[in-house]
């Protein structure tokens, strides 16, 4: 008993995170603080301004470069916080120039601050110890110079005092760091969690209740995440905290590794064999492994391996590496020491193999595209895509057209499933450090070849040939594409089944060429599709037999299809999708032992390295707009 507590425990705390997230409580505020948005109809302008939401930002503001250009609010309150809107990044074309201008506050026609906002974070106090009744705020932008704009995004107002927590955030590859999520609790109850950081100062800043202090957690999908806790919020007044410096999330980092890595990750069955390159100089290779982490729990198997000195050249090693008959399903880090002098080190390669228990002969696939994925409130739908692509029964996610590959990395790193993903005309560049060339492909067992391309087809086609050619024999052939328009040649000669894109016109779910070949293409950034194969053949694409449309799936909507834990052996898993999803998954950790389901079938059990807890994936069927409930019994 007092073992099932502890992993009651274990469970609780590692699926935290996701489960908050799954609530969406994306902007909470303390209890009788009163938010308005600018687009609020009692919010009125002077001037000209914009109304603009940055490619799915987490809200909506308005934005002028207009000199006087002015916005005009009553309100009643003791205390007034303004809320900017996040600034524009240059890293991320088209999006418009961050705010350079000079913004002033009136309350009550008395001006009572000026501010730049490219000095500051994303929060300011307007006003305190107001009286009761009703007040005006006249925020007043001006031109300094050639310098001009700012971006309002709304007000908070409260009858307590309030103080301002400052803190500035910088990063390992902050180049590619725009905003993150700041969590603050008091007692394990949630106070205030929003997106902040101005990445022009990386300064975040946040109003809070006076006279207390809290615990703040600061997050960026693709970094680790930081807590701390403040010194009591002192009223009316910056409260500057220690700055705060994130590194990257481990997961996402591959060091000293060629291959196999993400975009290139190793598809195997226990048993088989895969080829390794590394960085490994003139070291000594002392273990070669693979290892993943559910929880608490941890489980790695020691590789046997053979070098082939004839590929070796300069830095770079090669190996054949063979997989014990007994490993485990799941995405693996491989890892290799070596010792030697100052090289010695680990050299890693996150989530590069995946082992599974068999190959599938009617894959299917989740995809979407262009979900502008430039920042946290981005970042963490693609991750809510992702729990779902893990839930439903899919065999590998095909993302194309993204963005900012540092998030993405994070986003998609809690797949239990292989992926690829592809970078177009919106991408942050540097995205190679992460995924490697715009041109690859990834054996998914003998017959299913996905050819993964990140460049328009204008571009020289010799060298996608030259891997079709090398895949001739395989029956599935799948291309992840930044578009779709490739030469109808090529897709007839080599029997493409499948082209998935995110960028182009045309029609979404159609046929090209005499294959034919069923082109599924990305309808907008609000929703995904399950592409699946019978026989060699895509047979369905869209969601409720429609000719094209895909599942929808909204940035502020509870996700349709989630797992609520009751405890660490019931989970109830909700499809709110009119859609049958068979061959759901749903994993449970739990005490080591024997065990049996009310609901579904054992796909697989594997134990921890410790001999003390147990990974059990449990298959069902999702029915449409269902609740199934899965009990875990202990023999």
């Amino acid at each position: 008993m007092h073992r099932l507590l502890l992993s009651c425990l274990i469970l609780l705390a590692s699926q935290s995170t996701f489960l908050k997230a799954e609530q969406l409580n994306h902007r909470a505020f303390p209890d009788g603080w009163t938010w308005t948005s600018i687009t609020d109809k009692a919010v009125t302008t002077e001037g000209d301004w914009i109304d603009d939401r940055f490619r799915f930002a987490d809200a909506a503001h308005k934005y002028t470069t207009q000199n006087k250009a002015s916005i005009i609010w009553q309100f009643t309150g003791s205390s007034l916080i303004v809320r900017l809107a996040g600034q524009n990044t240059s890293s991320y074309p088209g999006t418009g120039l961050p705010s350079h201008g000079k913004l002033s506050v009136y309350i009550d026609g008395m001006l009572t601050k000026e501010i730049y906002p490219a000095q500051h974070g994303r929060e300011f106090i307007a006003a305190t110890n107001l009286s009761e009744k009703t007040h005006q705020c006249k925020l007043v932008h001006s031109v300094h110079g050639e310098a001009a704009g700012v971006r309002v995004e709304g007000f908070l107002t409260t009858q307590v005092s309030v103080g301002l927590y400052s803190v500035a955030i910088t990063a390992e590859l902050q180049e590619y760091l725009n905003d993150a999520r700041i969590t603050v609790s008091k007692n394990n109850e949630l106070i205030r969690t929003t997106i902040g950081r101005n990445w022009l100062t990386g300064n975040l800043s946040i109003a809070l209740p006076a006279n207390d202090s809290f615990n703040v957690r600061i997050e960026a999908l693709g970094w680790s995440s930081h807590s701390l806790t403040t010194s009591a919020i002192q009223a009316n007044q910056i409260n500057q905290g220690r700055p705060v410096y994130l590194y990257r999330d481990p997961q996402t980092v591959k060091y000293r590794f060629r291959y196999p890595a993400l975009n290139n990750q190793a598809i195997r069955r226990p048993g088989e064999e895969f080829t390794a390159r590394f960085l490994g100089f003139d070291t000594t290779i002392k273990e070669v492994r693979i290892t993943r982490s559910n929880g608490e729990a941890t489980f790695t198997r020691k590789l046997s391996f053979k070098e082939d000195t004839a590929k070796a050249f300069y830095y770079d090693r090669q190996l054949d590496v063979v997989l014990p008959d007994d490993t485990p399903p799941g995405v693996y880090d491989l890892e290799i020491d070596i010792e030697g002098g100052r090289r010695t080190s680990t050299c890693k390669s996150p989530s590069s193999v995946v082992i599974v228990n068999k190959y599938p002969k009617n894959p299917k696939f989740v995809t979407f595209g262009h979900l502008d994925t430039s920042g946290q409130f981005q970042a963490e739908y693609m991750q809510r895509i992702a729990s779902i692509a893990n839930i439903i029964g899919a065999d590998m996610v095909l993302a194309s057209n993204s963005v900012n590959a540092a998030y993405i990395s994070g986003a998609l790193s809690r797949l239990r499933i292989p992926y690829v993903v592809n970078f177009g005309n919106h991408q942050v560049f540097g995205h190679h450090r992460w995924y490697g060339s715009d041109l690859g492909a990834v054996s998914f067992g003998s017959d299913l070849l996905v050819l993964n391309y990140g460049l328009a087809w204008h571009e020289p086609v010799e060298p996608v040939l030259a891997i079709l050619e090398q895949h001739r024999s395989k029956t599935i052939k799948v291309i992840n594409a930044f578009e779709h328009n490739a030469p109808e040649s090529v897709l007839d000669d080599f029997r493409i089944a499948l082209i998935h894109d995110a960028h182009g016109p045309g029609v979404r779910v159609t046929d090209m060429g005499s294959t034919p070949t069923r082109r599924v293409g990305k309808s907008n950034s609000i929703s995904f599709r399950l592409v699946e194969f019978l026989d060699g053949k895509v047979v369905s694409a869209t969601y409720k037999d429609h000719p094209t449309a895909p599942f929808p799936f909204a940035r502020d909507e509870v996700s349709p299809v989630r797992i609520e834990m009751q405890s660490p052996t019931e989970a109830v898993v909700i499809n709110e999708y009119e859609k049958m999803f068979a061959d759901g998954q749903v994993t449970f950790l739990v005490p080591a032992g024997s065990y049996s389901s009310t609901a579904g079938t054992v796909k697989s059990i594997s134990i921890s390295d410790d001999r003390t807890m147990a990974e059990i994936i449990i298959s069902v069927d999702l029915k449409p707009n269902s609740k199934t409930t899965i009990e875990l019994i202990e023999q």
